[in-house]
């Protein structure tokens, strides 16, 4: 368990002045659900994907479905993870400015290798949710997403240790980058919102309200066994919540998202970790860590 940090709560009330409060009533509705098929299931937009497996290491609360019957960020029905309670993440106002739920879950030595390239590197991880889908393809060689990433580390936490992030792995290159970078809170784009309890949204149309990224990655026509390991986690400590909302995963571009893009980047010491272990892979690890 990391230091308690009392300085978050001192803060917020900057970030409360920052975010309006209006939210359109009953917009996005959150069901937790924490059955793997049931989620790589309801995620599943057009196209020639079939899922074959899926698996997800989460926490009693931190993984969800929604509907968006008024469009809350503009992003549609889908999914929801989180590092708290997804049920936190409904539409309404944004009241609470330090919204929290601790797990207090350490990363595995796995969950750390595909964070640090998203997080900055070097720092412990927390309450990890991740949903690996593994499925086939037909004729197409592209893949698609819809994504919405927001944060109650921002704006405090911007360019501290507290970098918690977001990535899509598909078959070892993260997909979920936005201008060359990945999605943390110190994206450049990162903007308050207002929809849901969130502090901070990655927002690439400059404030227009409708923050949604949409992702592509490249699989092989006719291919099978492709891997999709979607992940989320606080860095450095276990409080102060993330989520992200998906939706649209297919071989369709399911269309109404900003295009992210930039250099794709491969997932670091895939071949090693087979080689060392993971528990000896862990124990090997330097990792800082904030007192």
């Amino acid at each position: 368990m990391k230091k308690f940090h009392l300085s978050k709560f001192i803060v917020g009330g900057t970030a409360a002045a920052m975010i309006a409060i209006a939210a359109p009533a009953q917009a996005i509705v959150v069901s937790t659900d924490t059955l793997a098929s049931s989620l790589a299931s309801t995620l599943l937009g057009a196209g020639a994907v079939t899922i074959t497996g899926s698996t997800l290491n989460g926490h009693s609360t931190s993984s969800g479905t929604y509907t968006n019957g008024t469009g809350t960020y503009g992003i549609g029905a889908g999914i929801l993870l989180s590092t708290g309670n997804v049920n936190d993440y409904a539409d309404g106002a944004n009241t609470v400015v330090n919204k929290t739920t601790q797990f207090g879950v350490a990363a595995t030595p796995g969950q750390e290798i595909l964070l640090d390239p998203i997080t900055g590197g070097g720092f412990d991880h927390n309450d990890v949710t991740q949903l690996s889908i593994t499925f086939d393809v037909g004729a197409a060689t592209s893949i698609f997403f819809n994504a919405v990433f927001g944060s109650e580390e921002f704006p405090e936490f911007v360019n501290s240790s507290f970098i918690d992030g977001f990535g899509m792995w598909l078959n070892g290159v993260n997909i979920a980058l936005f201008d060359g970078q990945p999605i943390n809170i110190n994206h450049p784009d990162m903007a308050a919102v207002a929809g849901t309890e969130l502090d901070g949204v990655l927002d690439p149309t400059g404030g227009s309200g409708a923050p949604v990224m949409l992702f592509e990655g490249a699989v092989a026509a006719n291919s099978i066994g492709n891997v999709l390991n979607i992940i989320i986690a606080d860095t450095s400590d276990d409080i102060l919540d993330s989520t992200v909302y998906l939706s649209g995963f297919g071989t369709e571009n399911p269309g109404g998202g900003t295009t992210g893009g930039g250099a794709q980047v491969p997932e670091p010491a895939s071949f090693a970790i087979l080689g060392l272990g993971l528990l000896g892979f862990g124990a090997a690890r330097r990792r800082r860590r904030v007192s």
